[in-house]
């Protein structure tokens, strides 16, 4: 069978890879550079700053979050879905990361099968246009929880397809440093108050890295989090490269993952695991289906038993971290997930 010529579609928000913060950005970058070295022919639709191995066409300069100056951001996603309906006789399949903003293609006629990965929560207001648009567009998902959520808001699922990572990239580190880590968005549903919360009452030293969205965010940020971070055990950094990343997940003794919403995957929790670094997270959305409570880490419902679960963090044996990661969440494992949905899109 040829190999096919795929369009996949990146939000515009942040380049690919990205540079600090970006869960979508860095599984897309990951799956594109997969997909290139096995022979497929791939686009990517992505902002100008972006640097990959694929075609890429951009319908701006600059991601629209650090581009200061930009006062329209949705002219230039309008200027991408015009792009890519100019060029959709050149694909067999169109790949689509980039949510609801890309659906109205399916309205131009003549579009090859086009797949959306859903990366995030499905509100009502996004579970309404799914439905509209289910009829022309295949929907996977990350977690079989999100699978769940999607059903229950009547909307058909086509398969689950974890993320994965490159392992390599991640170096064990089997002797910690002494401090747990939060790296995140910082805001109320990622949990980052809690965790604040955890580390004082345990006494522990935590390390906070993350980025702000958003006047809705710096306001929660500067209410709620900067209060608590000007303790002597709280060491904040703010936004962080990959390589340092890397090296804030190798440090932990655990990484802390209070998140407050149903989370359709959570790309940290198994990049932490694959330093070696187990997590202790809420029983939401996919946590059950990425930690293996006991073994490479901790489920817990409250703030109390995450106290209870830091306490006793020494009885998890790193190397479980890792073994869970190369069996379940790998990149050539997520790789091989999409070649088999594509051929049976196609």
């Amino acid at each position: 069978m040829k190999k096919l010529k795929i369009a996949q579609i990146a939000p515009l928000w942040i380049p690919i890879p990205p540079i600090t913060y970006g869960g979508i950005e860095l599984m897309l970058y990951d799956l594109e550079e997969e997909l290139i070295k096995r022979g497929y022919d791939v686009t990517l639709y992505a902002s100008g700053d972006s640097q990959v191995s694929a075609k890429l066409k951009s319908p701006s300069n600059k991601a629209l979050w650090l581009d200061k100056e930009t006062k329209n951001p949705h002219a230039t996603v309008i200027k991408m879905l015009y792009m890519i309906n100019q060029d959709k006789d050149s694909f067999d399949l169109i790949h689509n990361h980039f949510n609801f903003f890309m659906f109205p293609l399916t309205l131009f006629g003549n579009l090859p099968p086009m797949l959306t990965t859903i990366h995030t929560p499905i509100d009502e207001p996004c579970a309404e246009v799914i439905k509209l648009f289910s009829p022309l567009i295949k929907f996977c998902v990350l977690s079989e929880d999100a699978r769940k959520s999607a059903e229950e808001k009547d909307i058909s699922v086509i398969d689950v397809v974890p993320n994965g990572i490159d392992i390599e990239k991640y170096p064990f580190n089997g002797q910690p440093d002494d401090y747990l880590l939060y790296l995140g968005r910082l805001n109320k549903g990622k949990g980052v108050v809690t965790a604040l919360n955890v580390a004082k009452r345990t006494g522990q030293k935590i390390v906070i890295a993350g980025n702000i969205v958003g006047a809705e965010e710096w306001t929660y940020f500067m209410e709620h989090v900067q209060p608590l971070i000007n303790d002597e055990n709280v060491k904040f950094v703010g936004q962080v490269n990959f390589q340092e990343k890397v090296k804030l997940f190798r440090g932990a003794k655990a990484m802390l993952f209070p998140i407050d919403r149903r989370e359709p995957f959570g790309l940290v929790m198994i990049e932490a695991m694959a330093c070696g670094t187990p997590v202790i997270a809420f029983n939401k959305g996919s946590v059950p289906e990425v930690i293996e409570n006991g073994k490479t880490g901790f489920i817990v419902d409250t703030e109390d038993e995450m106290i209870e679960a830091v306490n006793k963090i020494n009885i998890i044996d790193r190397a479980k971290c890792v073994e869970l990661v190369e069996k379940k969440f790998t990149l050539a494992q997520m790789a091989d997930a999409y070649e088999k949905l594509y051929k049976k899109i196609v």
